[in-house]
């Protein structure tokens, strides 16, 4: 079975971009949860004043900015995921599969629960379960399309016969050689 190139282009285009939107994902909520450690162990340790303004502030906008990059690779990997399924399934009619779903099923719930009890350990397990889905439907639709690039990633190889002008246009050739001559 080999499916349009079109279709295998764009499953490996999601593909690396759902990856790359989940290390995203989880590089912010470790970056969020190293904040909030952080600054759970200085208010304990009594090293900042927790009235002042500067430590407020300074909450406020770590908080923002994690927050911030929390839905941008939200965002991005919920987008992303939607077309790693939809292009799944233009290349086999299974789609991601069995692997693919439950690591995706996995990986909302973990997720959604860790960000309910706000517990970076459910949303590490997501990130785990995500990536392994995502993984062995690749690993399946190499396997049913014989294609270990699935399109778009091999890049050309420049041979001594792309050099060769006589085998692309022989009138470039005699050009060639008119002006490599000295003129009497």
């Amino acid at each position: 079975m080999t499916p349009h190139e079109g279709a295998l282009e764009t499953y490996a285009q999601a593909t690396r971009r759902v990856i790359r939107f989940s290390i995203g994902y989880l590089l912010a909520v470790l970056l969020t949860a190293g904040l909030t450690l952080a600054g759970a162990m200085m208010l304990r340790a009594g090293t900042v004043d927790p009235l002042s303004p500067g430590t407020r502030a300074g909450f406020v906008l770590g908080g923002m900015v994690a927050g911030l990059l929390v839905t941008i690779s939200v965002i991005g990997l919920v987008v992303s995921t939607i077309v790693w399924i939809i292009s799944a399934h233009r290349v086999t009619p299974a789609g991601p599969g069995a692997a693919g779903y439950t690591g995706l099923f996995v990986a909302v719930a973990s997720a959604t629960a860790g960000f309910v009890v706000n517990l970076a350990a459910l949303q590490l397990v997501a990130w785990v379960a995500l990536i392994a889905g995502v993984v062995l439907t690749r690993s399946r639709i190499r396997r049913l399309t014989g294609l270990a690039d699935l399109g778009g990633r091999v890049r050309p190889t420049v041979t001594s016969d792309d050099w060769d002008a006589s085998k692309w246009d022989p009138d470039v050739v005699k050009d060639i050689e008119r002006r490599g001559r000295p003129t009497p």
